[in-house]
């Protein structure tokens, strides 16, 4: 089934003076349910814009998108707002928290603001929060956990509505090597044994190994496709050799650390 098409995707930004800037151009884009792909490109490349418009936070110059079947653009603010709720999740390398709700508040607010059941909200918490260890700090406030427990918490608010989609930007980028390999290894698991749909945009090459197919973006067009084997370390040596074609700087993590 697909969750995510994309066709002929384009975003053009003026600024002073009347002058444009192509940030994207001409992308097509499927996904598929319990996919997990990674998007990498130099810093410009369009990575972020395209995964501002598959968010639904910016709408396309040209194109369109669909994500399971309807079209956002199509949608009025209030719709589109309930949509982005209901079918998407987010994950962000600064987490997005709030910071004044406990850990379980933040967990559970998609499902707070669409007037869940409380019994059937209890019920999709334990499980999740067990699956990533982080029921024994349910209770405490944003400021009194470490990183890796912050984006835990914010991976298991993007999945415990259901989403058809989770959107990911840069999730280990606050994290160092054991917390940002643990929040992988977790992530991986939702992807393998509750078939989430998940799309992440990531500079570092051992996060994007996790994936089973990278994109790789330039200049605002697609420029090449990898799709993963059996063997991770193989996947990661692939993503560098596609990452020394495109050029720019990339935060090559040795994979000893994987």
């Amino acid at each position: 089934m697909i969750v995510l098409k994309a066709e002929g995707l384009g975003k053009v930004y003026s600024s002073i003076g009347n002058v444009f800037h192509k940030a994207l151009e001409d992308v097509d884009l499927q996904i598929e349910a319990g996919e997990f792909v990674g998007i990498m490109g130099p810093s410009g490349s369009g990575k972020t814009t395209l995964l501002n418009l598959l968010a639904t936070i910016a709408r396309p110059t040209s194109g369109r998108i669909e994500i399971n079947g309807i079209n956002p653009s199509r949608l009025n603010d209030e719709q589109l707002a309930l949509f982005r709720r209901r079918e998407l999740g987010f994950v962000f390398q600064d987490f997005n928290l709030i910071n004044t709700l406990s850990i379980k508040d933040n967990i559970v607010l998609p499902l707070v603001l669409d007037g869940v059941d409380p019994k059937v909200i209890q019920q999709r918490l334990q499980p999740l929060a067990e699956w990533l260890q982080i029921e024994e700090i349910l209770g405490k406030r944003i400021y009194e956990v470490s990183g890796g427990q912050k984006q835990r918490t914010a991976i298991a608010r993007a999945f415990i509505h259901r989403p058809s989609l989770v959107l990911a930007d840069e999730l280990t980028g606050n994290l160092d090597s054991k917390s940002a390999k643990d929040v992988m290894d977790l992530l991986r698991d939702l992807n393998e044994y509750q078939k989430a749909t998940v799309l992440m945009v990531t500079h570092d090459p051992f996060t994007a190994s996790y994936c089973k197919r990278v994109l790789f973006i330039k200049d605002g067009r697609l420029f090449s496709e990898i799709r993963r084997g059996s063997n991770r370390q193989a996947f990661f040596q692939q993503i560098l050799d596609s990452l020394s074609l495109l050029g720019g700087n990339f935060n090559e993590i040795p994979f000893a650390r994987a």
